[in-house]
C-alpha cells in the first residue's frame, strides 16, 4: 500500500497533465459515439432508415434541354373564327405579311315592340360607333352592305375563310373621315327601309325578323387608295339601321334594328401574301420546311408550329412523371418592322386532336398563368410552361407531341421568331421522374 501511494505521488509529480490526458482519451471516444448518435437523429425523417430499403423503392429525376424542336410557319384558311366579341371591317398591309381584308356578318335584332303604324319614311340611317381606327382615314372608303340568308347560331362554328351567304346588295356608301371612339350616321336610300318594312307581321315575336325574315347584314368596306381598318365592339350594340319616318298624323318617330350583344356574329378573314415586299415575303407556308424563322399573325393568318418528335421514345417508358416542360422561344427583333414596343404582351398554344380540331393545351385551360407565354424582354424570348400537355402526351390521352402558336381575335400583332438552324434557336426544357 505504502509502495503505491509513494508511486502515484512520484507519477503525478512527474507528469502533472496525466490527469488530463487520461480523462481526453477517455472522453474522446465517448463524444464521437455521441456525435454519430445525434447526426442521425438530426437527419430528414425520410432519410432514416434509407439504407434498409430495396433499390425499387426509390425514383430516378432526370432533366434535358436538347431534344430537336422541329418548327414550321403554318396557314389554315378554315381556322374557326369563334371569338365574337369584336367585329372588323378593312384592311391592312405589311411588308413581310402581305394584305389581310376583313369583314363580318352579324344579326340586327328588334329591341321594342314595333308599334303598328302606317309608315311615311323621311330617311333610313345606318349607325356605327368605332372602339379602334388605323390605316388611311382620310382616304376614300366605301362600306358595302349585304343581307345574307343563312341562319345565324351561336352552336355552329363559322370558319375565318368562310364566305357569306350574301342574298340582295344594300349598297355601297361612301364613308366619313374615321377616328376612335367616335359615332357615325351613314344616309342610305328610303328603300332600304321599305325593304325592312315590308312585312311586319314578322316582327312578332321579335325572333322571327332574325330567325326567319332578315337573317344578317353583311359589312365590308372598299378602298380606292390606302387601305382602313376598323373595329366594333360587339358589347355596345355597336351598329344600327335606324328608319326615321311620320304617321299620319305627322308625328315623327324612329325605329332601330339593333346589332345587340346578345346578336351572333362572325369575322371572316382574307390572306394574300403575294402582296408582301419581295424581299421579304414569307418563302414556306405549310410546305413543313425548317426554315431559320417561323411567323405568327393575327387575323387567323400563319402561325407557328412546334413539333417536338423526341417525345416519342419517352411514350414506352413506363411510371414516368413529368416535372418540367418548357419552351423557350426566341423573337427576331427590327426596329423598323418589328421593335420591341409591338411586341406582343402574352402568345397563346393549342394542339390539334384526333379529328384536326383546334383544343387549347391542358396547361391554358388550368390557368393561363401557368401556361406563361409572356415576353421575356430581358432574354427576348417567351416561355412556355407545357408540363400538362407533355404528361397527357405520354399518357397516350394527347396524340401527337405538337403544338401551335395563335392569338386571341383582339390582338392586331405579327411575330417573327428564331427556330430551327437559328442560333439563338428555340430550346426545350424537360424534367421528369422515373418511380
Amino acid at each position: 500500500m505504502i509502495f503505491m501511494t509513494s508511486f502515484y505521488r512520484t507519477k503525478k509529480n512527474k507528469n502533472r497533465n496525466s490527469l488530463t490526458i487520461g480523462l481526453l482519451n477517455i472522453l474522446l471516444p465517448v463524444f464521437t459515439l455521441l456525435t454519430v448518435v445525434f447526426s442521425s437523429c438530426e437527419q430528414s425523417p425520410s432519410k432514416i432508415g434509407i439504407g434498409l430499403l430495396p433499390d425499387e423503392d426509390f425514383v430516378n429525376i432526370y432533366s434535358t434541354d436538347t431534344l430537336g424542336i422541329k418548327a414550321y410557319t403554318m396557314y389554315d384558311e378554315q381556322s374557326v373564327s369563334a371569338d365574337s366579341t369584336r367585329m372588323f371591317a378593312g384592311s391592312i398591309r405589311d411588308a413581310y405579311f402581305g394584305t389581310t381584308t376583313c369583314d363580318f356578318v352579324t344579326q340586327l335584332r328588334l329591341v321594342v315592340p314595333w308599334p303598328h303604324q302606317t309608315v311615311d319614311i323621311d330617311s333610313v340611317k345606318l349607325q356605327f360607333e368605332l372602339s379602334d381606327v388605323s390605316g388611311d382615314t382620310a382616304a376614300v372608303h366605301y362600306i358595302r352592305l349585304y343581307e345574307t340568308g343563312t341562319l345565324l347560331t351561336d352552336t355552329t362554328d363559322y370558319y375565318s375563310g368562310q364566305n357569306p351567304d350574301t342574298i340582295k346588295f344594300l349598297g355601297e356608301y361612301p364613308m366619313p373621315v374615321l377616328e376612335k371612339d367616335s359615332a357615325y350616321a351613314v344616309r342610305l336610300p328610303d328603300w332600304v327601309g321599305e325593304y325592312l318594312l315590308r312585312d311586319t307581321t314578322k316582327f312578332l315575336p321579335a325572333s322571327e325578323f332574325y330567325t326567319t325574315f332578315f337573317k344578317g347584314l353583311y359589312f365590308g368596306i372598299r378602298s380606292e387608295t390606302n387601305p382602313v381598318l376598323v373595329t366594333l365592339t360587339a358589347g355596345d350594340s355597336p351598329l344600327a339601321i335606324t328608319i326615321y319616318y311620320h304617321n299620319p298624323s305627322d308625328v315623327k318617330y324612329n325605329y332601330s334594328f339593333v346589332a345587340t350583344n346578345r346578336a351572333v356574329n362572325y369575322n371572316r378573314f382574307l390572306h394574300d401574301f403575294t402582296t408582301a415586299d419581295p424581299d421579304k415575303q414569307i418563302q414556306h407556308i405549310n410546305d413543313f420546311v425548317t426554315d431559320t424563322v417561323v411567323y405568327l399573325q393575327a387575323f387567323k393568318g400563319v402561325y407557328a408550329r412546334f413539333d417536338i418528335p423526341w417525345l416519342s421514345t419517352f411514350r414506352s417508358t413506363s411510371n414516368i412523371a413529368v416535372n418540367k416542360a418548357r419552351l423557350y422561344v426566341p423573337v427576331y427583333l427590327n426596329d423598323v418592322y418589328f421593335p420591341e414596343a409591338d411586341v406582343p404582351a402574352r402568345i397563346y398554344l393549342r394542339y390539334r386532336d384526333g379529328a384536326g380540331k383546334e383544343v387549347a393545351v391542358p396547361d391554358l385551360v388550368h390557368d393561363i398563368g401557368f401556361l406563361d407565354g409572356t415576353y421575356y424582354n430581358a432574354k427576348d424570348y417567351y416561355i412556355f410552361n407545357i408540363t400538362s400537355f407533355v404528361q397527357q402526351y405520354l399518357d397516350g390521352v394527347i396524340e401527337n407531341p405538337s403544338v401551335e402558336m395563335y392569338y386571341p381575335l383582339a390582338s392586331d400583332s405579327n411575330v417573327i421568331f428564331k427556330v430551327n438552324a437559328n442560333d439563338p434557336t428555340v430550346r426545350f426544357e424537360f424534367v421528369y421522374t422515373i418511380y
